[in-house]
């Protein structure tokens, strides 16, 4: 496309431009996010230049602020509170944060109670050694790091979650021949269908269906002043999923991966 190239190389020069206005350090920088959420662009990068300092922020604290701002957005279905409610009704959280300089990475997973998941998530990054928190006492953490518990769910969640049990709980995940009742046509509680004696059986498969409401909620890829670089993602996940599924958004690898000067790639689902 021969109008494409000339267009980049002028963005391109004008973040250069930027940056030596703004900042201390003359790298360039850059945000840019999985989905045309402008709001969550422009706070990420409020922070990698913001207009009253000279002082740039990190590519760390920038997905972060993007991210929360897709969290705290109740128009964005796919992140945060208020949406997504699982087989119980609840909405639980996802994230992960990645540093492209150590890559080290922190994550929460199956979180409830707790609105600011990626900043969690920055938490288990910085604050301790291990890698990703999962359910509860994911939250008991954050609870710990000074956050405030409050509900993930809202009237439209619980809305959304009567309708789908009103359809007898279509769809779900569950594969039919493993359970009783058949849930292809029926909503729990479940028990094992004790005549699928080999589960590796099953005749059901797996439907792989892409569309745009079922993949990408919000992965942010940033690049510092000081040339470093992080990824960011956060997810309320599938939909009517069973409690405790944990999604591939907060997994390093395969929600999102950096390493500075070298490559950064996603997988959402």
């Amino acid at each position: 496309m021969p109008i494409a190239c000339p267009i980049l190389h002028f963005l391109t020069l004008l973040l250069t431009v930027i940056i030596v206005f703004t900042c201390e350090h003359q790298s360039p920088i850059i945000i840019v996010n999985t989905w045309p959420f402008s709001n969550a662009t422009d706070a990420g990068w409020n922070i990698l230049s913001p207009s009253n300092s000279k002082v740039c922020g990190s590519s760390i604290d920038a997905v972060v602020a993007a991210c929360t701002n897709a969290e705290d957005d109740p128009n964005i279905e796919s992140v945060g509170y208020g949406c997504s409610p699982d087989e119980s009704g609840h909405t639980l959280l996802d994230a992960m944060v990645m540093d492209g300089k150590t890559m080290e990475a922190g994550a929460v997973a199956s979180m409830p109670d707790i609105r600011q998941a990626s900043q969690v998530a920055r938490d288990v990054l910085l604050s301790t050694q291990h890698t990703l928190l999962v359910g509860p006492l994911a939250a008991e953490f954050a609870k710990s790091r000074g956050y405030k518990p409050t509900t993930l769910d809202t009237p439209k969640s619980h809305d959304l979650w009567l309708k789908w049990k009103n359809n007898n709980c279509q769809p779900n995940f569950r594969k039919s021949s493993n359970w009783i009742p058949d849930p292809k046509i029926s909503c729990g509680p479940y028990r094992r269908n004790v005549s699928d004696v080999n589960l590796l059986e099953s005749s059901d498969q797996r439907v792989n269906k892409l569309d745009i409401n079922n993949h990408d909620t919000i992965g942010v890829i940033a690049l510092d002043a000081y040339g470093s670089m992080a990824v960011g993602t956060s997810t309320s996940g599938s939909t009517y999923k069973i409690p405790g599924r944990v999604g591939d958004s907060p997994i390093p690898g395969a929600g999102g991966y950096v390493v500075n000067n070298v490559s950064i790639k996603f997988y959402f689902h």
